[in-house]
């Protein structure tokens, strides 16, 4: 019987597996591709209709180089753009709903499986109504947009007008969280004043639990209840109004204000009726 040789041979159930380790750097056709996409969900417990979704979604964000929508794997969606810019508008520009759904998208992560990309933050324009004349400031917004979430952007083009009625965030908000109403701030008088937050673009959300992406018939919050009083924390006045107030009526000495109204938030003009798109979009 020939001798065998055993060196090196180990028996150990605890080996461990080899396997290959790449070095990914951001070069390549493939990479580059990948670099423009986003990869997303929407908060709801039903399939959603792709090809409704496809044209409805491009129809709203309309991007000018267009852009690609695939199902990835089940309620997972891949949306790749053709021009870095117009990615970066949709990721700026939300929240985005469609059939009153949260749309929830994350850049994807070269050599990261899209399934474990985490979906659960989403970045709201949050106004903040009642705020005492005078802090109107953006290091009050700072303070306020990391107790609704976490702050990402204040709106300096809101401050164009010489009278403001809210104050305007950009805000992350973990969609597992209720959504704050509102806070409490000391006036100058030293008396608190209650300040109440309003998100745009709004989806669906709960008045038992606050949170998005069901109502109250699916909530597991009211479904655990012993009885119920019928008392609701939350209600739609966290909805933001999408129209701007205004009036038609000129005169030769009122100064032109609708310079602020009309901008957006990179600074160029739009539309009245464009200044907040609609929040629902139907299938």
């Amino acid at each position: 019987m020939a001798d065998v040789n055993i060196e090196g041979l180990s028996l150990g159930e605890d080996r461990e597996e080899e396997g290959f380790c790449f070095d990914l750097d951001e070069e390549g056709d493939e990479v580059g591709d990948l670099s423009w996409c986003l990869v997303g969900r929407f908060l709801c417990d039903r399939p959603i209709h792709l090809n409704s979704m496809r044209s409805k979604v491009a129809d709203i964000w309309s991007p000018v180089k267009g852009v690609s929508i695939k199902k990835a794997d089940e309620g997972l969606f891949i949306f790749n753009f053709d021009h870095v810019l117009d990615m970066e508008a949709v990721l700026t520009g939300g929240a985005w709903t469609f059939d009153n759904n949260l749309l929830i998208v994350e850049r994807v992560k070269i050599g990261v499986q899209i399934e474990n990309i985490p979906l659960f933050h989403v970045t709201f324009w949050i106004q903040v109504h009642n705020l005492p004349a005078g802090m109107m400031l953006e290091k009050v917004g700072k303070a306020l947009g990391n107790f609704a979430g976490s702050f990402v952007e204040y709106d300096r083009n809101n401050n164009t007008s010489f009278w403001r009625k809210y104050m305007r965030l950009r805000v992350r908000i973990d969609v597992r969280q209720s959504l704050k109403k509102g806070t409490k701030v000391k006036n100058k008088g030293g008396e608190w004043c209650n300040v109440l937050f309003k998100y745009e673009r709004l989806g669906m959300f709960c008045f038992v639990c606050g949170i998005l992406g069901h109502t109250e018939a699916k909530c597991e919050v009211k479904f655990s209840m012993t009885s119920d009083d019928g008392k609701r924390e939350w209600s739609s006045d966290l909805r933001a109004d999408n129209k701007r107030s205004g009036s038609n009526a000129g005169s030769k000495w009122l100064k032109d204000d609708s310079a602020g109204i009309g901008k957006s938030i990179d600074g160029e003009s739009r539309s009245e009726e464009s200044v907040e798109p609609t929040e629902t979009a139907a299938a």
